[in-house]
């Protein structure tokens, strides 16, 4: 592995930590990379879930200093997802290589609705977690695991929707629990995929050093991050989404362009 490999991977991450711990979709870029890089797309999507895990591990860990996470609602939250990520994986690598990529390109075009649909959710009041409550919501939470599971690319989107409309969280608890919860779905999508087999060793370590910038990106998100940069990261955002959409329907090959760069 070369030098600019491991720095493309470490500075990609940092932007992608920062983008997912204020918002989500960041991961659209990492896809864009493994993909440069020569991994298919399911490869990337298994290498991916690398970085989404010690990132968020990390961005649960400084908000658990906080207090703002209580693990019994965690724990709840999370058990739904957690099954629907199960499903979601095991979906995903039984899928053949194309299927899978159109489905990958497909999901991420729709996923440009929820980064306007982020944009308007305002929360309410912050609500007690009650078990009618729980039964209501649980179908959004089982859905939002099993589209987690399944590419993971937006999940965060689905998690902000799910929370501030479900628990009235602010936007500060919110991406608190967001990432306790995605830290717990992506711990199930790693074992399936690894379970599976087929990714080079090459590849996680990849996703290891992608880690890297990850956690660096989400400390500085946390602790410099302006709320008034939210609209230029989310039409980055989009710009990598129609670009990586695009290689994964055929229109555009990255691994070329790649190479012609380094």
């Amino acid at each position: 592995m070369s030098f600019t490999v491991v720095f493309l991977l470490v500075l990609s991450g940092v932007v992608v930590g920062f983008i997912n711990t204020l918002s989500a979709g960041g991961t659209t870029i990492s896809i864009a990379l493994y993909l440069a890089l020569g991994l298919d797309a399911q490869s990337a999507n298994a290498v991916n879930r690398i970085g989404v895990l010690f990132q968020n591990g990390f961005g649960t860990g400084l908000f658990i200093k906080q207090g703002l996470l209580k693990i019994k609602e965690i724990l709840a939250l999370g058990l739904p997802i957690m099954l629907g990520a199960l499903v979601g994986a095991l979906t995903a690598v039984k899928l053949s290589q194309q299927v899978f990529s159109v489905c990958m390109g497909i999901v991420l075009l729709i996923m440009i609705v929820f980064l306007f649909l982020e944009k308007k959710i305002s929360p309410k009041s912050e609500r007690q977690l009650t078990l009618k409550r729980y039964i209501i919501f649980f179908p959004l939470f089982l859905f939002t695991g099993f589209y987690g599971g399944f590419v993971q690319t937006g999940t965060g989107f689905l998690l902000i929707v799910a929370l501030c409309v479900c628990m009235g969280f602010d936007m500060l608890k919110t991406t608190a629990y967001k990432l306790a919860i995605m830290f717990l779905y992506t711990l199930v999508a790693v074992v399936v995929f690894l379970a599976r087999g087929g990714v080079s060793v090459d590849f996680w370590l990849y996703g290891l050093w992608h880690s890297v910038g990850m956690m660096l990106g989400t400390y500085l998100a946390k602790r410099y991050a302006l709320h008034r940069g939210a609209t230029f990261i989310r039409w980055v955002v989009i710009f990598v989404i129609i670009l990586t959409a695009l290689n994964l329907l055929g229109f555009l090959d990255f691994n070329k362009i790649f190479q012609k760069i380094v």
